[in-house]
Order: C-alpha cells, then structure tokens, then sequence
C-alpha cells in the first residue's frame, strides 16, 4: 500500500515519527503493529486500517466498524464491544 501511494520508508518513517527501520519491520511481520500505528498509518496513506489488516477493501459498513474497534485502546475493550455488535446481530 505504502508504495501504491508513491511513499518511500523514510517518508512514511518521518510522518510516523519513526526510523525507516522500523517501517521496514512492520512490512516484514518482524514485529507486531500496534492498533494505535495501523491507524496512523492508514491515515499516511488514505485507506482504512481494516485495508491495511485484510489487504483487500472492505465494504464501507465494515471498514467503519473496524475502524472503531481499532480505535479502543485494550484488547479488553474490544472484545466487550464484539460481543455487543455480535448480540445485535443477533436481534437482528
């Protein structure tokens, strides 16, 4: 995604803040990004942070959702609110 957009490591790097090193670990799955950088990094690039997580453009319902989810700050929250969402679905 980063080089569909026209941006190098370093650029992306210095928008996020970081070192291109560290760019070139989250490309590589050496380590883990955490939701807070999927999301800055989204927002780099002008896609959704569900793009980024799926590789594939989810429907727009779906990369809001995802979004929020995203933004909650502990796996705890959002857990609590996937139980929520599944028990709507439920109602349906």
């Amino acid at each position: 995604m980063r080089k569909a957009a026209g941006m190098s490591q370093e650029q992306l790097a210095e928008i996020l803040c970081t070192k291109k090193a560290t760019i070139s670990a989250y490309e590589n799955d050496h380590i883990d990004i955490k939701s807070s950088i999927v999301l800055e990094i989204a927002k780099a690039l002008n896609c959704s942070g569900s793009y980024l997580l799926e590789g594939k453009k989810a429907e727009a319902l779906d990369a809001r959702i995802m979004d929020a989810l995203l933004e909650l700050k502990n796996d705890q929250m959002r857990e609590v609110a996937l139980k929520q969402i599944q028990a709507l679905a439920l109602l349906g």
